[in-house]
């Protein structure tokens, strides 16, 4: 692909009219930043899909894993007050 894209970026062998035409070569699309409602969204999927995790009649997980549970909710609560927010979110990991 180095060979196209040294070509495509010298038009000079085309001839003096397309010697310099200002090509560049397209990367990745950047991605659009979320809007506050869609993080906010975000968030409130992650936590309606974690509220097992913390329920009161969970038994099937130790009080230190229940900890990290909550701690990460919070953590998501949280977001909104990140400096950045909304365009520039630092997600928490869910535990393991």
């Amino acid at each position: 692909m180095g060979g196209i894209v040294d070509r495509l970026s010298d038009l000079s062998w085309l001839g003096d009219a397309y010697a310099d035409q200002g090509w560049v070569v397209v990367g990745e699309e950047a991605a659009t930043p979320m809007t506050a409602d869609e993080v906010n969204a975000t968030i409130a999927d992650r936590l309606k899909d974690t509220a097992w995790a913390v329920a009161a009649d969970n038994m099937t997980i130790t009080k230190g894993e229940r900890t990290a549970w909550l701690e990460f909710r919070q953590a998501l609560r949280d977001i909104p007050l990140q400096v950045g927010f909304p365009a520039n979110v630092q997600w928490p990991s869910e535990p393991a």
